[in-house]
């Protein structure tokens, strides 16, 4: 694991992983297993790990693994600009939550999206997520992956737990007309056009919490999910960030 966050040589070398974590010990520790293979391929040059004053054991799980490790208060957005102004590897960003696993060759994926946005002159304006699988059985977690990837088409609105795969230049611009410290994510993903927001086929697969409650989204969440995408009165409460 010590080799998942130095810096790896390589035209490959794309992307900086930032986590934002608050007592994720355990999440962590699994994210962290799905990254060791995208750092040995050289896709991955560093992982920024940015805690808000955790209790157990997320530092030390941050340290074994060699990531760089900063802590920061504040909400979603706000811990993020700090693990954008440490990590210094790589012109793109994959942000990612704890307690995601993404699946197979998902690295590859990214890193095809990343050399043809490039190509194409859209490093400026697009992003990418990962589609979501909820690591349950029964009903309910294969409903709410329907909804979710049903919102995410007609309205362009991943999840947190889906990852943002984005440019450097284009987070920075982003972020700079947010001044609210306690932003989330869907703040920073409304602002990004529908049709610049692209799902990769690879899965992030979202595991149950350490501790005890599921994977799969309440179905309060799943309602502001469609509810906020057709434009309608929602909740209290970020439909992302639940």
């Amino acid at each position: 694991m010590k080799a998942l966050c130095r810096s790896l040589s390589g035209p490959a070398n794309v992307l900086s992983v930032v986590i934002p974590t608050e007592n994720s010990e355990e999440g962590l520790a699994r994210t962290l297993a799905s990254l060791v293979p995208a750092a040995a391929e050289g896709v991955v040059r560093e992982v920024v790990v940015v805690d808000a004053g955790s209790k157990d054991g997320t530092r030390i799980v941050a340290d074994a693994a060699g990531c760089s490790l900063v802590e920061a208060s504040g909400g979603w957005l706000g811990r993020i600009r700090a693990g954008v102004h440490t990590a210094r590897r790589a012109p793109w960003f994959l942000l990612l939550s704890p307690n995601v696993f993404l699946e197979g060759e998902w690295h590859r994926e990214a890193a095809s999206f990343v050399d043809r946005s490039e190509r194409a002159g859209h490093a400026d304006s697009r992003v990418a997520s990962f589609r979501i699988v909820y690591d349950e059985f029964g009903w309910r977690p294969r409903l709410a992956e329907r909804v979710v990837g049903l919102a995410g088409a007609l309205f362009g609105r991943p999840l947190r737990e889906q990852g943002l795969l984005i440019s450097r230049r284009h987070l920075e611009a982003l972020t700079s007309r947010i001044p609210d410290r306690f932003a989330t994510h869907g703040d920073l993903v409304g602002r990004v056009a529908r049709a610049h927001i692209h799902t990769l086929r690879a899965d992030a697969v979202v595991l149950p919490s350490p501790a005890g409650g599921g994977a799969a989204p309440s179905l309060g969440r799943l309602l502001r999910i469609t509810s906020s995408g057709l434009g309608l009165p929602t909740p209290t409460g970020d439909w992302t960030d639940d």
